[in-house]
């Protein structure tokens, strides 16, 4: 435990599949942290759930959910989204410097 959270929050977009516990901890991390999660349906696992799941969060976090069975489909789409908009919510501010930086 822990690990899931560096690993969300060091990544622009993630992807759902299959899963138990753990992945279903991730993905509320994803959408609590307003990322770009793809969802890879009939995967097994807590994937089909996840459309109930955020209904009930009844709570807007900036995440954006792309949904597809064909996983190039997923990955194209995903980028697509994330080039035209998401972007502007990266996880990694590598071109600036803190102002107190050095």
């Amino acid at each position: 435990m822990g690990r899931e959270v560096t690993n969300i929050r060091s990544s622009d977009m993630v992807i759902i599949l299959g899963g138990r516990s753990g992945t279903l901890g991730e993905f509320a991390i994803a959408y609590d942290e307003g990322k770009l999660i793809g969802v890879l349906q009939g995967s097994g696992g807590i994937t089909e759930q996840i459309p109930d799941i955020v209904a009930s969060f009844k709570k807007n976090s900036g995440a954006r959910l792309v949904y597809s069975k064909d996983p190039l489909e997923l990955i194209n789409q995903m980028a697509k989204l994330y080039t035209e908009r998401h972007y502007q919510r990266p996880s990694c501010f590598c071109d600036t410097l803190p102002e107190n930086a050095g």
